[in-house]
């Protein structure tokens, strides 16, 4: 029974959801007594002590009575009117070494609010890649597309009221070629970005999604006949997809829809961009 009280005097905690920092007793059902900070509260579950010793978890049903305290003199003082017999000198440290995890944990938690990862910035400027699968009228002639992309997205708070983060756009080459026939092209295309918040194992990220209009030049060539034809036409792109930051780093896997149209072939694809970039 000494041995128990011994280690329970040295027992401190301190409140990650609380700034303040007290010291703290809690007295179990079985007299033992504890000293230190509560760094975790999860009424009516438990708490969670800390001290030079270690951390504790603590259920509800096994406490009798907690003392919230505002220092380690008023824990000896507490003491001293229960009858015990305390070490100063270990209080103070016990209070010390729980002060300074509970300093620790707060720290963790601000980082997460602040994670990189759910702050995409004001600006960031991308290059992808992508590879798609054409359907349609032209599948069995272009089978395959594939491209490259400059992307920027601009983040425009004023836009929050509509629910989205702000603009996605980008300058596209876009070719598809297949035995003596392709098409070449470049455009450039705008529209609305939506931006959706996730935690997956305590790591936070953005899905992204995207819709995007606009227009460029596309070439037709058919080797066989060496003709070539070259017009203007408007197109459209959706892609979604994660988006993860390292620090100013920014890297992105999302699947692409592609629609240019045409009044008598259009080419639609779907597939894959893999993208990275850089958040100003």
């Amino acid at each position: 029974m000494r041995l128990s009280r011994t280690l329970a005097v040295i027992l401190i905690t301190a409140a990650i959801i609380s700034p303040a920092l007290y010291a703290d007793i809690v007295i179990t059902k079985d007299d033992m007594i504890l000293n230190g900070k509560i760094i975790e509260d999860k009424k009516p579950a438990h708490i969670i002590f800390a001290n030079y010793h270690g951390t504790f978890t603590i259920k509800y049903k096994m406490i009798k009575k907690i003392h919230r305290t505002e220092s380690f003199e008023d824990d000896i003082e507490i003491f001293r009117d229960m009858g015990k017999e305390v070490s100063e000198t270990e209080i103070k440290k016990n209070y010390i070494a729980g002060e300074e995890k509970l300093e620790k944990l707060l720290q963790k938690e601000e980082k997460k609010k602040q994670s990189p990862n759910r702050d995409t910035g004001s600006f960031i400027l991308m290059f992808d890649a992508f590879c798609d699968k054409n359907f349609g009228k032209l599948d069995s002639v272009l089978p395959y597309s594939a491209g490259a992309a400059l992307s920027a997205e601009f983040k425009i708070d004023a836009l929050k009221k509509y629910q989205l983060h702000g603009i996605d756009s980008e300058i596209v080459f876009y070719y598809s070629s297949n035995d003596d026939r392709s098409i070449r092209g470049l455009n450039t295309s705008a529209g609305p970005l939506w931006q959706i918040p996730v935690t997956l194992y305590n790591y936070s990220l953005n899905f992204n999604i995207s819709a995007l209009m606009g227009g460029g030049w596309y070439a037709v060539k058919n080797d066989e006949t060496a003709k070539e034809a070259s017009s203007v036409k408007w197109n459209l792109a959706v892609h979604a997809g994660p988006v993860f930051r390292f620090d100013s780093v920014v890297i992105s896997a999302q699947l692409r829809l592609n629609y240019i149209h045409d009044g008598t072939a259009p080419m639609k694809g779907a597939g894959l961009t893999i993208g990275a970039g850089y958040a100003f």
